[in-house]
């Protein structure tokens, strides 16, 4: 019976027992061999008792040579150095991690030897200090020393993830599909992405559970490594859309209702609290389970959803079409701006509410998060003009600006103003003038 490594790992990892039993005349493969010295782990042949690995001879898969020029107690050539004196087969996982890590710096390497060469040079001399930091991270790791990530391309690990996680707040586009038309230095940065991953998948199998010392901090630098890479990637795909475009998503807001808890709970009861049914595009919003019918002097509109958080003033925001349907004068304001605006009825499975005021056309605006307003310039309270392109193209003057870093980067229309430019879930909106 031929006993190989990947069959006494599957028996170990049963139950992590100090000691494998295995039928007399079994043949023990050198890797296998390797695998129970490394882990400590006693060889018993049955009816025998226990094999003394180091001084025994196990009958193996591969030939004994009749002689060997090594001298006594040399090193095996199967074998190799992990940390001092301790020797484990090459086919360890650590040592295999190693490999990947030296893999990912000659693709780094390579890929910066093209971007000088393609005339990208600012950015082949970026790399550079990632390359710094891998090397870094594989000092620590064969010194066996803490690794401290510090920054890298000027970013913390937390702000890596943040940037990794929302883009758009900081370069103006959400996550998209690679394509060969975004050009060679993306192409190059995701190949260093997928690479950097697999290095990150190596360092799991090697500090997980096989025996060897956890190394959170290796893993938590190599995760944040492919998210600088990608950060990169959306930094550089940006760029590539001109430095003066400033893109951002469409969101187009259906008729909805905005109340105070004082209102919210004459509508649906006394400590009524909102259910969310779903998140919304801007952080901390959600469209809520629950529903109230508008009434205005010539009609009426059932099932307008009601948006939490609650909020100090109850106000609604519908389009000039439902104004006419309802009876009420289509008035223009932005959020929050209530003086002058028309009375509504709204009515709940509690009761029903007169708002003396509160029934808006909302102001088309647009939220953006305060990075992404510095770059491009834009304060709080400013007006824009947005340009739509697309079948019907559209260009849309004094929409507001407003800047908080709750929001992401996306502009608001209502369903009139979407349906007149034919936008849709994947369009998008530039900048082109103040």
């Amino acid at each position: 019976m031929i006993l190989t490594e990947i069959e006494l790992r599957a028996r170990w990892h049963k139950d992590k027992c100090g000691r494998i039993t295995v039928p007399r005349g079994s043949v023990l493969t050198p890797s296998a061999r390797d695998f129970l010295r490394a882990h400590g782990i006693e060889l018993a042949v049955a009816g025998e008792g226990v094999v003394d690995l180091n001084n025994q001879i196990l009958a193996t898969a591969a030939p004994t040579p009749k002689a060997s020029s090594a001298a006594p107690g040399a090193k095996p050539e199967h074998m190799t150095h992990l940390r001092g004196a301790r020797l484990v087969a090459k086919t360890h996982p650590v040592i295999a991690w190693r490999g990947q890590l030296d893999l990912f710096d000659c693709q780094l390497v390579a890929a910066q030897a093209t971007l000088a060469a393609a005339g990208e040079a600012v950015l082949a001399a970026e790399l550079e200090e990632v390359a710094q930091f891998a090397q870094r991270l594989m000092a620590a790791e064969v010194r066996d020393r803490p690794f401290a990530f510090g920054t890298l391309c000027g970013w913390s690990a937390d702000e890596v993830r943040g940037i990794s996680h929302h883009p758009e707040r900081h370069f103006g586009s959400g996550h998209t599909a690679m394509s060969y038309r975004d050009g060679l230095p993306v192409a190059l940065l995701n190949g260093l992405r997928a690479k950097a991953r697999e290095v990150e998948l190596y360092a799991n199998r090697a500090f997980g559970d096989d025996g060897e010392p956890p190394r959170p901090d290796i893993l938590l630098a190599l995760n944040r490594l492919s998210s600088l890479l990608y950060v990169l990637v959306c930094r550089q795909k940006a760029g590539q859309r001109g430095k003066n475009e400033k893109r951002l998503p469409v969101g187009v807001s259906g008729r909805h209702v905005h109340l105070s808890q004082a209102d919210l709970e004459h509508l649906f009861g006394a400590g009524y609290t909102l259910e969310k049914q779903k998140d919304l595009s801007q952080p901390g919003q959600f469209a809520a389970r629950e529903t109230v019918r508008l009434e205005g002097p010539k009609g009426g509109i059932d099932s307008v959803r009601i948006l939490g958080p609650v909020r100090g003033a109850s106000q609604v925001e519908i389009s000039a079409t439902d104004c006419f349907r309802l009876g009420v004068k289509p008035i223009v304001r932005d959020s929050g701006q209530l003086e002058g605006t028309p009375p509504l009825r709204l009515v709940g499975p509690a009761g029903a509410v007169d708002l003396a005021r509160g029934a808006i056309v909302a102001a088309r605006h647009i939220h953006l998060h305060p990075d992404q307003a510095a770059a491009w310039q834009l304060t709080d309270g400013q007006r824009v003009k947005v340009r739509i392109d697309g079948d019907r193209p559209t260009v849309f003057a004094d929409v507001l600006v407003r800047v908080n870093p709750a929001f992401r980067g996306e502009l608001h229309l209502d369903t009139d103003e979407a349906n007149a430019a034919l936008a849709s879930g994947d369009t998008q909106a530039i900048i082109v003038g103040v």
